[in-house]
């Protein structure tokens, strides 16, 4: 699970993340779970008020041009994933 915590601002983030509404133009397919699900899934995040525990920091972008990683939401967790191969994978 990824524990991700959201910054406001460019230069402190991690990954720049767009969110698109197609699973088929998204890099990862996110299903939005508690903590308690097994570490290890990057399509399963988890969001946290602290930076000191968050595996990732995410800055939300508005233009896909600009961002690093492209998401997609669902509601099950057997459809969260990765949906191509990524330098990001792994690593959120």
């Amino acid at each position: 699970m990824a524990l991700i915590h959201v910054v406001d601002s460019r230069g402190i983030a991690d990954v720049l993340v767009n969110v698109v509404d197609s699973r088929g133009v998204a890099d990862l397919v996110c299903k939005v779970d508690s903590r308690g699900v097994a570490e290890g899934e990057d399509g399963l995040w988890c969001f946290v008020n602290s930076r000191g525990i968050a595996t990732s920091l995410v800055n939300f972008v508005d233009s896909r041009g600009v961002a690093d990683l492209l998401i997609c939401y669902v509601d099950s967790r057997g459809a969260a994933g990765w949906v191509r191969d990524h330098p990001w994978k792994g690593k959120l």
